[in-house]
């Protein structure tokens, strides 16, 4: 009968291949591994790759036994880095105000706008790192990822350097990243309170004021405007956000007409036109007007008197106060929003048909013109059509743009809601859309909604109240 001396020694190789281990079981007798017989294992397992001659010699020599030991190692890939810029200027800040801990609202934490020096560099090209094939322990290569190069950034208002890696800035002004360019342009800024000195504002870029802007004060941008102070009965008009860190004492004569959003410390008997959101801490006896949403979020974040529409809605702490005033809050699609819809949509049926007739007018004139075997390029009758009809097109683009604005403005006033964090106060009126609720007992913490044709209101436990 054939006695077994020992168990064969083994050779596991790991699942990704990268590491082998060796095995020496003991053996029966006193009969020694030998190096040659282990070494010519290990290579017929298929293990080429960083093996490590020495641990397995030890491993003979000393008798290490029963115990898995590592004895190859492959050589790991290391993947390339991709290129990347490292931007000198903050590229995604906060446009929004700071809530502090105790309610109130930080209106300087609004970073609205990013500034710039002549000659500041913005911006470094930090090359791709093409890194190094790998191997594993049965000598298979293993591809790395090789970094990948970025174009040159493009915009305006900067240069690069002749290897493409330092980017400068060539003037003095606003930092901006649109869709990937980057765009430094003029602002325009005051240094103290707008007066005689500086006259009326109209800009072609970002206005800051670092103080108070008077009452019969013009102010318009085709940026942002910023103001540190506080602003009275002007006009403040932007084709972007307004920011007003003092607030607003309109006195019955401020307006605020912006493209964008509004953020402001408080509006007292002013008038605001907004496409975008409103976020205030107080408003007193206001006529405002936002295709958004309306905030009111500090500690005592009241609307008091006045009307305020929403298309997205109103939420505040409170509304009205125990003296009954008259307050109007309205959310959803409005009678001038309606109106906008019915008077864009016959603009463009009228232009439509004016070019309509144009059309039928120079076929005319070209069919007459072939008839007679004459050129009619330089018909007055034609060039006089063709202007006409140049007109239409630019007045049918227009109204277009504007009904496909309205409409939008239309779809996101589904679901619109009135909520008061607190209190409402008898004397103040609810509309949704076309339906209109009057308050006629106080509430608190509810929320209006439009149901089948009327305002019902919930309490914020999400219960019925009437």
């Amino acid at each position: 009968m054939e006695v077994t001396l020992r168990k064969e020694p083994k050779v596991r190789i790991s699942y990704d291949e990268m590491e082998a281990y060796l095995l020496l079981p003991e053996p029966l007798t006193d009969e020694a591994y030998e190096l040659s017989d282990v070494m010519s294992l290990v290579e017929k397992a298929g293990v080429k790759i960083g093996v490590d001659t020495e641990k397995i010699t030890a491993m003979v020599e000393e008798k290490y036994y029963n115990r898995e030991c590592l004895i190859a190692k492959g050589i790991p890939a290391v993947e390339g880095v991709d290129a990347f810029f490292d931007f000198k200027f903050d590229v995604d800040f906060n446009k929004r105000p700071t809530h502090r801990p105790d309610g109130t609202v930080d209106y300087w934490s609004i970073h609205s706008i990013e500034l710039v020096e002549e000659g500041q560099v913005i911006a470094e090209y930090n090359e791709p790192v093409e890194g190094s094939n790998g191997m594993n322990v049965k000598g298979r290569l293993i591809m790395a990822k090789r970094g990948r190069p970025l174009p040159p950034l493009t915009g305006r208002g900067f240069e690069r350097s002749e290897d493409n890696k330092i980017y400068t800035a060539t003037m003095t002004g606003k930092i901006e990243m649109q869709n990937n360019r980057i765009l430094i342009s003029q602002v325009h800024e005051v240094y103290g309170d707008v007066g005689l000195e500086t006259g009326n504002i109209d800009f072609r870029g970002d206005v800051i004021i670092h103080g108070n802007v008077p009452t019969g004060a013009v102010i318009k941008a085709t940026g942002t405007v910023t103001v540190d102070g506080t602003v009275e009965g002007c006009l403040i008009d932007a084709n972007k956000d307004v920011i007003i860190r003092g607030g607003m004492l309109g006195r019955g004569k401020g307006m605020i007409k912006t493209r964008g959003n509004l953020h402001a410390k408080f509006l007292e008997y002013a008038t605001v036109q907004a496409e975008g959101m409103i976020e205030t801490d107080s408003v007193i006896s206001c006529d405002i007007n936002s295709n958004d949403k309306v905030y009111l979020r500090g500690k005592r974040a009241s609307v008091v008197g006045g009307i305020i529409h929403a298309a997205k809605g109103v939420e505040a702490f409170n509304f009205g106060n125990e003296l009954g005033i008259k307050t109007k809050i309205f959310a959803g699609v409005n009678w001038e929003v309606k109106r906008q819809l019915t008077y864009h949509e016959n603009c463009i049926r009228e232009a439509e048909d004016i070019i309509n007739k144009i059309n039928l007018g120079l076929k005319q004139i070209e069919d007459a013109g072939a008839e007679q075997g004459i050129d009619t390029r330089s018909d007055p009758r034609k060039a006089a059509l063709l202007r006409t009809k140049i007109i239409k097109q630019a007045d049918l683009a227009s109204h277009t743009q504007a009904l496909n604005n309205m409409s939008k403005v239309v779809e996101a006033a589904h679901g619109a809601s009135v909520k008061v964090i607190r209190d409402v106060y008898t004397g103040v009126t609810i509309g949704i859309n076309d339906t209109i609720l009057h308050i006629k007992e106080n509430q608190q913490s509810v929320s209006f909604f439009e149901r089948d044709g009327r305002i019902v209101m919930f309490s914020m436990k999400d219960e019925l109240v009437g």
